[in-house]
């Protein structure tokens, strides 16, 4: 399986054309420019698992390929889809190395062992993490210095260092906590240091295995926007605001196609053969499960 830090061989005008997507110049390394690059980066890549659905079905024995940063960036610039952590956070890895950053590709739990990834940048003697792989409004890097809170459209973060993990040289763990009715609760745990190759493959061909984790088990996008934030999972899309949240269900086709071109941004990308995809996946489950 391949290193899914480090990519194949992209055009030599990929970078370029990264930024001109983004719609922003980035001359040099430097906190303003990353900052502006991960919002311009939230606003513009949506959150999703048609991708993760439709590459499965390409290759439906063994394992599955890692993403192409190529093929990822042409189908972006199409408005024809997103991607998960193990696709967003690979490109904009490549993309800030590219840049000049010094930068980690770092593994955390979620959905199981090594089901996330993220990315540590090393700016001025300085750390910051950028998980632009999770559909949440983090508009901006988020200093590991100390406890930082981030408050979007209702919706509440909080960052903090695992104070109760034993100290261990070379380990550090930090938290995601999201807040509720009840309070923070722990959504996240972050290794910092640059994740072990076979631990990402696993958590990547883990999610890739139909129906055992969300990646295949659902329809899921997510779109962090200026005014709000839009998750759509299966049929239900949940619009969070200052205000509050508004739910909608979805009841045919003409939806799905509508929502994703008008709320997410992707008119081209395929949600009805995800939706195709998602049923096969879930009918076999269900079949294997009655013939055992």
């Amino acid at each position: 399986m391949p290193d899914l830090t480090v990519p194949p061989m992209v055009p030599a005008d990929w970078t370029a054309r990264y930024l001109a997507l983004l719609g922003i110049e980035h001359p040099a390394p430097s906190l303003e420019a990353l900052t502006r690059l991960v919002r311009a980066h939230v606003l513009a890549v949506p959150f999703e698992n048609v991708t993760a659905l439709l590459r499965r079905r390409d290759h439906p024995d063994g394992a599955v390929p890692a993403p192409d940063p190529a093929a990822l960036l042409a189908t972006w610039e199409q408005r024809a889809g997103g991607g998960v952590c193990f696709d967003i956070v690979s490109m904009v890895a490549s993309l800030l190395r590219s840049l000049g950053y010094r930068v980690d590709v770092i593994l955390a739990h979620i959905s199981g062992p090594f089901g996330h990834q993220a990315i540590v940048v090393h700016l001025d003697g300085k750390r910051y993490l950028v998980d632009l792989g999770n559909g949440a409004p983090l508009f901006a890097p988020i200093p590991l210095d100390g406890v930082h809170e981030v408050h979007e459209h209702g919706l509440g973060f909080r960052f903090r260092q695992n104070a109760d993990l034993p100290r261990v040289a070379g380990t550090e763990e930090w938290l995601r906590d999201r807040a509720s009715d009840d309070g923070w609760q722990l959504g996240c745990r972050y290794e910092l240091q640059p994740g072990a190759d076979a631990d990402r493959d696993a958590g990547y061909q883990h999610h890739m295995t139909p129906v055992t984790t969300w990646v295949l088990g659902t329809l899921t996008m997510t779109r962090s926007t200026t005014e709000a934030v839009h998750s759509l999972r299966d049929d239900t899309l949940v619009t969070y605001t200052t205000s509050g949240k508004e739910t909608t269900t979805l009841s045919d086709s003409a939806a799905y196609q509508r929502v994703a071109a008008e709320v997410f941004g992707l008119p081209n990308v395929p949600i009805l053969e995800a939706l195709a995809v998602r049923a096969a996946f879930a009918a076999r489950a269900t079949g294997a499960t009655n013939a055992g």
